[in-house]
């Protein structure tokens, strides 16, 4: 489903960037669904407007680089065990508060830090940060659409290249 909305605001970054909304494709309510028990977290609010509109592919606007949603694999294997080290981070740390939340890792930044949602709180649009360096856990600025929007102007503006169109990912198809 084409959310006008959410392509509208993501634009407005980088309105110089040519994108094709012909590619942009996400998941059904279904697969939302069988996302939720393969990865046992909550989907709602803005993570799922932007699984429900771009989650498979973006059209123009993503490379995959931070975001894991388009790193073109062929199965979901890496994305679990991605997801599963992650967590396997926040134990490591004592931080079983965090556990309890569902966390969603969505984005690596320079190689060490770690950004995530947690899927069950009162705020699953709010965008941790977990420093690998230091193990250390902050509360960001961003909700996950603005988050996107500075991943558009940092990243997207400054690729040499402008990612392809159909630049895809995949999350459930085993």
């Amino acid at each position: 489903m084409i959310n006008n909305n959410l392509i509208n605001k993501l634009h407005s970054i980088y309105p110089e960037l040519i994108i094709d909304i012909s590619y942009i494709r996400g998941y059904s309510d279904e697969e939302i669904s069988r996302m939720e028990r393969l990865y046992d977290i909550r989907i709602v609010g803005q993570l799922y407007d932007f699984l429900k509109c771009m989650g498979r592919c973006s059209g123009g606007f993503f490379g995959d680089d931070p975001l894991v949603f388009y790193q073109n694999q062929e199965t979901i294997r890496g994305d679990i065990l991605f997801q599963i080290g992650g967590r396997d981070e926040l134990a490591s740390i004592q931080r079983h508060d965090l556990l309890k939340q569902k966390p969603f890792f969505i984005s690596v930044e320079s190689y060490t830090q770690y950004l995530f949602l947690l899927t069950d709180s009162d705020n699953p649009d709010l965008i941790f940060n977990y420093n690998e360096n230091d193990e250390c856990i902050e509360k960001t600025n961003w909700d996950l659409n603005s988050y996107l929007q500075h991943v558009i102007n940092v990243y997207t503006r400054h690729y040499p290249v402008p990612p392809p169109f159909d630049r895809h990912g995949e999350l459930i198809i085993i």
